[in-house]
């Protein structure tokens, strides 16, 4: 069903129907055709500036929409999985509780939009713009994110277990207690980021920047943050046994209580670190990092350190 600001039944008489009318002509054949029963068509949308839309559960799975005005649309609960979107904005919308798994949206604005609780599961997302979106207990499993803005986003306990995420901005994002586990972001920016209790554990997080960013009590088991950067982080308690943190700048941060047993710190960078309180840091693993006089050792020694008898 294609439909861009005229009704089908209409298209023949050139009359142009209002966005709002066009937008309820199709819902119900939209429902039809995914019931498979007859007189379906399937919502194929475009053109059109429909505003503060009011629809909480609507049906509209496996629609196609493009260049949609939908500010302060309100979709909560709205069944919209497998929906193909493009270059629609959505800013303001109150998507809470809603069904978006698996669709396809690409250019998509979502500044400032409500998306607690919902579930965005296998969901493919290419330079949509997130910033300030409010999400907290979303799901992303194993979404793919390209180049998508999220900064100053509150995603507090949002999931993101094996999600693969590109280039996404999360800079001043409200992280708490989200799960990052067994994901892959590479190239994304957490700076400033406010993520104590987040969970990167067998996570690849390679060639990300966190600079500033508060991760106390975060979990980096296993991880790979290999060329990443934790500069100037507070990192009290995290966990980074067994990680990957080769090439890893970790200068500046405070480390009281972290632990490091079995982690990986080949060529890290530990300058003007506070490793005072620091726990499972061995020598050997010390040696090869990068440590000089503003490094405080574990014990409270101060840097850098040398081989014994040197």
């Amino acid at each position: 069903m294609w439909i861009t600001g005229m009704n089908a039944a209409d298209a023949g008489s050139g009359e142009t129907l209002p966005a709002s009318d066009v937008w309820q002509s199709m819902l119900a054949p939209h429902e039809l055709w995914l019931d498979r029963r007859e007189g379906g068509l399937r919502a194929v949308l475009a053109d059109l500036a429909l505003g503060e839309v009011r629809a909480p559960l609507v049906r509209l799975a496996r629609a196609s929409m493009s260049r949609l005005e939908m500010c302060g649309a309100v979709l909560n609960g709205a069944e919209l999985a497998g929906v193909e979107l493009e270059e629609c904005d959505l800013s303001m919308a109150n998507m809470s509780s809603a069904d978006l798994t698996e669709g396809l949206w690409s250019k998509v604005k979502l500044n400032d939009a409500s998306l607690s609780a919902a579930n965005l599961c296998e969901i493919q997302m290419e330079e949509c713009l997130l910033h300030n979106v409010k999400a907290p207990r979303s799901r992303w499993q194993e979404a793919r994110l390209s180049r998508c803005d999220f900064r100053e986003a509150a995603l507090p306990q949002a999931a993101f277990q094996h999600a693969n995420v590109q280039e996404a901005n999360f800079s001043g994002a409200d992280l708490e207690g989200v799960l990052f586990y067994r994901a892959t972001l590479r190239f994304c920016r957490f700076r400033k980021a406010r993520a104590s209790g987040a969970n990167f554990s067998s996570a690849v997080a390679t060639q990300c920047d966190f600079s500033d960013a508060s991760l106390e009590r975060a979990r980096f088991f296993q991880a790979d943050l290999r060329g990443s950067s934790l500069a100037g982080c507070s990192l009290a308690e995290a966990d980074f046994r067994e990680a990957r943190l080769d090439g890893c700048s970790l200068a500046g941060c405070r480390l009281d209580g972290a632990r490091f047993g079995a982690a990986s710190l080949v060529a890290a960078d530990l300058r003007g670190a506070n490793l005072r309180l620091a726990h499972q840091l061995q020598v050997r693993q010390l040696l090869q990092a990068r440590t000089d006089n503003t490094t405080i050792l574990p014990g409270g020694a101060i840097g850098p350190v040398r081989m014994s008898g040197s």
